[in-house]
């Protein structure tokens, strides 16, 4: 299914999950107005935060879905900008809740530090700035939904 034109603004680091998250608004009526695939590794073009002030001045995106995934702390710098009063509703999805604590994952970005760069660090700082967090890409699609206070599908 290719994007749809509307209001969504997507950011994400996993080139995957931004074409499920896609597919998933695409189908439940909730076209973007860009996606913008940043990448897991540790030197990024751009930052979350950076493409947050990018929607943020753009009229016609009403909402933002941040992808996420452990290792880094570009989410948890994204949590600062939301918490200062961003303007618009976001949607965040963190991927990598299941590996395991200590096991070298394949990603270059996926070196978690301490307590920073964890999945449950990024969801704790981005839920305590007004982010709202799904669990799934379906929940994802369903907040997106009734943050934008369009009817749920199904």
């Amino acid at each position: 299914m290719s994007p749809a034109p509307g209001s969504v603004g997507v950011v994400a680091r996993s080139g995957t999950l931004t074409y499920e998250v896609i597919q998933g608004l695409s189908q439940a009526g909730h076209g973007q107005t860009t996606a913008v695939g940043i990448g897991g590794d540790p030197v990024l073009g751009l930052s979350f935060s950076e493409v947050l002030g990018l929607f943020r001045d753009d009229q016609a995106t009403r909402a933002v879905v941040m992808v996420g995934e452990i290792g880094g702390s570009d989410e948890e710098a994204a949590a600062e900008v939301i918490g200062a009063g961003y303007p618009k509703p976001v949607v965040a999805f963190i991927s990598g809740r299941t590996a395991p604590p200590g096991k070298r994952m394949g990603h270059a970005g996926a070196i978690i530090s301490g307590n920073k760069g964890t999945a449950q660090s990024k969801i704790d700082a981005l839920t305590a700035a007004g982010a709202v967090i799904g669990d799934t890409i379906e929940d994802v699609v369903r907040l997106v939904g009734e943050r934008l206070g369009a009817r749920s599908p199904r």
